[in-house]
């Protein structure tokens, strides 16, 4: 290139053929063919023939068979072929890389303002009050503007799916007609090479309430959306990475302003912002049908156990007591919020899913009103015995009660009652003069009480006796053998 540039700029100079031929090292003719020459040289090749050339029909054929390189080349060795294994090896793997650089090659699919929205979601280990916590980020991208709606949840369900579309719809005041997704098991079960889908009941309802068609992309193939573009490049950068959060409201809280932020700022390939594009897809969108929520949320069925308590995904959160081992409803919004409805669909309960204080039984709140309950009846019932025992034997009573107190400590109650029920059989008058003969001999006990009230007359016979069954006088039931006689027939 360079000698033919010179020899262009000597001719233009005057100097004549033998000269610049002399000067440049070039034969006569060289020069003479480079002056004739319009264009700059080219490299020219010299091409030769290959022995394979003559079985490219043959290789191809076995190619879309998908024959491997050596069955390749023992099947030409028996066709005549005298060439090496190498050359045929070298030849496939020229193909395949053809092959594989035409797989790549990806076409963009610009849909029209209301036409599409596509969904997908990503997961991310977030640091919430300094423990790691898996977390799910559901985006619903419209095609046309590229405005997006982003949230979180803690759990990844076909209910979770359906409500971070729900949500998106409500942010963008309608729906598109076509919603792209991926193939995961929440949405797709099956997608065959063919291109035949099997959706998930539960989501194609969904589609169905919400008239939305839906469209799973090519398994394996997520470029055929039709756009070649990272969907959480940007907020997994500019928000996730390295992020920690006191709590999970406030992750949410700086979700909501990064959406916000998104759609302001000017999209690289459009050179548009997604709000400003917004401002000519809205009015193209459907509008967001009236929806019952409980054909679109499932909830699931439970039983509150004896100490009012339910159980989700491993942990326990507490019910009102007045439904134990009562049936009940139960809805996680996201992962993140437990409701608790009545069979009847009246919210009973809310708790926030607990990601710090798992496998702990957390306190039920109305378990320490009633044990304060049942504590102060049972020290009623006690009190009013004392009270009782105190008004039947006057200051009799009260002193022996406060001996027994010392004597007998918690089992006091229980002397009390029994004492009291000798009056059903002696007279208070009796009884009151024994617990006085207890107390000069410091004998605070019931079966004190009892020895002594044996040496006076009872004033009734009841059939039980100091809590002693009664026996009544052996009676003699002896009889004959002969009752037992048996009359044999001769």
């Amino acid at each position: 290139m360079y000698k033919w540039q010179q020899v262009k700029a000597l001719k233009a100079q005057g100097i004549s053929i033998k000269k610049t031929a002399r000067r440049l090292k070039l034969s006569k003719n060289t020069v003479r063919k480079y002056l004739r020459s319009a264009e700059p040289p080219c490299f020219k090749s010299r091409e030769y023939e290959k022995l394979l050339d003559h079985y490219i029909t043959p290789v191809n054929e076995m190619l879309e068979k998908q024959y491997i390189g050596t069955r390749i080349y023992n099947e030409l060795l028996q066709m005549g072929y005298t060439g090496s294994l190498s050359s045929v090896h070298r030849y496939v793997a020229d193909i395949r890389k053809v092959a594989q650089l035409k797989a790549k090659a990806t076409t963009r699919v610009e849909t029209a303002p209301g036409k599409q929205m596509q969904y997908d979601w990503k997961e991310w280990n977030l640091a919430i009050g300094g423990t790691p916590v898996k977390i799910y980020i559901h985006e619903v991208v419209l095609s046309y503007s590229r405005k997006k709606h982003y949230v979180s949840s803690l759990s990844i369900t076909t209910v979770d799916i359906i409500r971070a579309i729900a949500a998106a719809t409500e942010f963008f005041g309608g729906a598109a007609e076509e919603l792209l997704i991926d193939n995961p098991k929440q949405m797709v079960i099956t997608h065959k090479k063919s291109g035949t889908i099997r959706y998930n009941d539960e989501f194609l309802r969904f589609c169905g309430l919400y008239g939305i068609q839906p469209s799973a992309c090519r398994t394996y193939r997520a470029r055929t959306k039709g756009k070649a573009e990272r969907p959480f490049y940007y907020v997994q950068e500019h928000l996730l990475r390295g992020l920690e959060v006191r709590e999970l409201n406030e992750f949410d809280r700086l979700l909501e302003e990064f959406t916000v932020t998104y759609n302001a700022r000017a999209h690289s390939d459009l050179k548009e912002s997604p709000d400003d594009r917004f401002e000519r897809e809205k009015d193209t969108l459907k509008r967001i049908p009236s929806v019952e929520p409980a054909l679109l949320y499932n909830r699931a069925v439970r039983t509150v156990s004896n100490d009012g308590y339910i159980g989700w995904d491993g942990e326990l959160y507490p019910v009102a007591m007045g439904y134990c081992l009562q049936s009940v409803r139960v809805e996680a919004e996201f992962g993140k919020t437990i409701k608790v409805y009545e069979m009847g669909g009246s919210l009973i309960a809310e708790h926030k899913a607990r990601l710090v204080d798992k496998g702990i039984r957390p306190v039920h709140p109305e378990h320490e009103e009633r044990n304060e309950v049942y504590r102060k009846k049972k020290e009623s019932y006690r009190a009013k015995s004392v009270r009782v025992f105190i008004e039947t034997f006057g200051q009799t009573g009260q002193i022996y009660a406060e001996g027994l107190k010392t004597s007998v400590t918690a089992n006091m109650y229980w002397h009390i009652e029994e004492i009291i029920e000798y009056t059903k059989l002696y007279s208070i008058a009796d009884v009151s003069s024994v617990l006085a003969e207890c107390i000069e001999i410091g004998a605070y006990h019931k079966n004190s009480v009892r020895r002594l009230l044996g040496c006076r007359a009872p004033q009734s016979s009841p059939p039980e006796i100091l809590n002693e069954p009664y026996m009544p006088s052996p009676v003699d039931i002896k009889r004959p053998l002969c009752a037992y006689k048996v009359e044999v027939a001769s």
